[in-house]
């Protein structure tokens, strides 16, 4: 994964969670410290885990398509 699909996925992923935490901000009755803390540490920690959860899921899953892949199609691919 080069830099450039680095930066998107990291763009996707704050977008949604910004999204996420002002609606949960405009919907919390009493905002302080604690709270929002607690809010950052489940949004930050399911960011960091999803991804992490994908690459698992993918590498059980890397003989099974590795088995159907035909190489690189019209050049597009790897080390082209």
């Amino acid at each position: 994964m080069g830099f450039l699909e680095l930066f998107i996925l990291a763009l996707g992923l704050s977008m949604d969670a910004f999204a996420v935490s002002v609606c949960k901000g405009l919907a919390t009755k009493q905002p302080g410290f604690k709270p929002s803390l607690v809010c950052g540490l489940w949004f930050g920690g399911f960011q960091a885990l999803m991804p992490l959860i994908g690459f698992y899921l993918g590498s059980l899953f890397l003989d099974a398509i590795s088995a159907l892949d035909r190489g690189p199609v019209s050049g597009h691919g790897r080390g082209t």
